[in-house]
């Protein structure tokens, strides 16, 4: 086989072929999870944070902003070994924006307590833009419910 480039091209002088890809710009919403995903791993693990906690189950009901509609819900049992104590779930509406739900306080609150189950419901406190409107509140309603199990 004969060799098509000159003696001074062999090593890495060759043409390469380069290739770029578009990296699409990052929505104020993408970065706003990508803070708190920062956040919730800088937290400490909740085995360390609570020793005593040996169980932990997680039972998320998402409703409208009157409270009246179920919009969704979300059941977990968390693996207190390896999850996080920044107990934190975002909002699902899709055009929500700085709209989250913290439920570390709750969580620190029924455990300092020792209950068994706690329950709560917070309201979300982001905004909507639809369009060119102007920001309207989110106030989606979140109803939780913790099993926690102790040693």
């Amino acid at each position: 086989m004969v060799d098509r480039w000159p003696a001074c091209w062999r090593c890495a002088a060759r043409p390469t072929l380069l290739l770029y890809m578009h990296v699409p710009k990052r929505s104020p919403r993408q970065e706003y999870r990508l803070k708190q995903q920062e956040r919730i791993e800088a937290s400490p693990l909740l085995a360390k944070k609570f020793p005593r906690l040996k169980a932990l189950k997680v039972m998320l009901e998402y409703f409208d902003s009157s409270g009246n509609t179920k919009q969704g819900e979300l059941k977990c049992k968390l693996n207190v070994e390896h999850a996080r104590s920044l107990l934190w779930f975002a909002c699902p509406g899709v055009e929500c924006m700085c709209g989250d739900f913290d439920l570390s306080r709750a969580l620190v609150k029924a455990v300092a307590g020792g209950s068994k189950v706690a329950t709560g419901e917070l309201r979300c406190h982001g905004t909507r833009k639809r369009g060119d409107r102007e920001p309207v509140e989110c106030g989606t309603l979140l109803r939780y419910k913790f099993n926690l199990n102790y040693d």
